[in-house]
This record gives C-alpha cells, structure tokens and sequence, in this order.
C-alpha cells in the first residue's frame, strides 16, 4: 500500500468563493419572503380569534345577567302597545388619559356602554331583544306569537333574550365576525 502525499491547497479550493456565498444568500431570502405572508396571515387569524372570543364573551355575560334577573324584573319588561324591548350596547376601545388619540388597553373607558361618546372608537355592536310568550304559543312548536307588553303578567310564561353582536369592522362584502345566542327564560 502507498502513502499518498501530501498535496498542498491550492488557494481556489480553501472555501466558498463570493459567488458561491452570494448565490447562497439570495436563495435563502428568496425562502424567506415566501414565508413572510404565512407570518402575516398568522397575525391577522390571532387578532380575529381575539375578537371572536371577546364578542362570544360579551354576548356570553349578557344572557348570564339576564338569566339571573327574576321573571318580573323591570329590566325584563316591555312596555305596553310594544311586542318586544331593545337595548343597544357599544364596547368600545379605552381612550389613553393624556386625551390623545392613542388606546390604552384596560383603560376605565373600555368596555361596554350605552353611550359611546368621549370614548375609544366602537369595535362590537350588542343587540339585546327581549319577547314575551304564553305557553300555548308553543303547540305547534315554534314561539312566534309574542305577546303585547301591556299583557297581565298571569299569561306571561316565557321570556326569549336574544343577544346579538356584530363586529363594526366588516368588510365591503359584510363579512366580520359576530355572534347571536338565544335562551329561554320560563316562568
């Protein structure tokens, strides 16, 4: 067997050339702004999820309150010549102290109101709808005969509460996130 000699490096061979690095850099950004829109896209479906989750919460703590009132409650009445009560709610964004137009998240001024004004911009609309039924109004299977407000309280026997939200940040299409549940309160 014959030792092989030594060769010496000849300066060519001792590594990556310019070129050889260039070439290399450019195909990784090339990856790289591939990934970008996965990035963004990502970013945009996490604040989405928030807002889903945020109007699924609002709506969620409304029909929770209101469910939690008694039957005869004033809060739960209709007024009389009406077939039905509607509130409107506003969450809105908290303003920042300095009365700039900058948001301050857990700001005192963030949250749900009846009034929007002197406050961060609106990002849900809640619709509270309240109904009064008797059960006869069930016999063939749907609730679709609400009673008048100024009906005696003895043939009331179901309240439905629908809250309704709806994201202000919906597209030219309509499309935004939003959300209605309806329960059934019975006497």
């Amino acid at each position: 067997m014959r030792s092989q000699r030594y060769r010496p490096v000849r300066r060519g061979d001792a590594g990556f050339s310019i070129v050889e690095a260039l070439v290399a850099a450019a195909i990784l950004l090339i990856i790289a702004l591939g990934l970008l829109p996965v990035f963004s896209r990502s970013i945009n479906d996490n604040v989405a999820g928030s807002d889903a989750t945020q109007a699924t919460n609002g709506s969620r703590t409304q029909i929770e309150e209101l469910l939690q009132t008694p039957f005869n409650n004033q809060r739960l009445a209709i007024g009389a010549g009406s077939t039905k009560a509607e509130t409107k709610d506003y969450f809105t964004r908290g303003l920042s102290s300095s009365g700039t137009d900058t948001y301050q998240i857990g700001s005192a001024s963030e949250g749900w109101t009846t009034d929007s004004s002197g406050r961060g911009p609106v990002l849900w609309n809640r619709t509270t709808t309240l109904n009064e039924y008797a059960i006869s109004d069930l016999n063939d299977g749907t609730l679709d005969t609400p009673l008048d407000g100024g009906t005696d309280p003895s043939f009331v026997h179901l309240k439905q509460v629908q809250v309704k939200i709806e994201n202000t940040k919906k597209d030219l299409f309509g499309n935004g996130q939003g959300i209605t549940l309806t329960v059934v309160k019975a006497f």
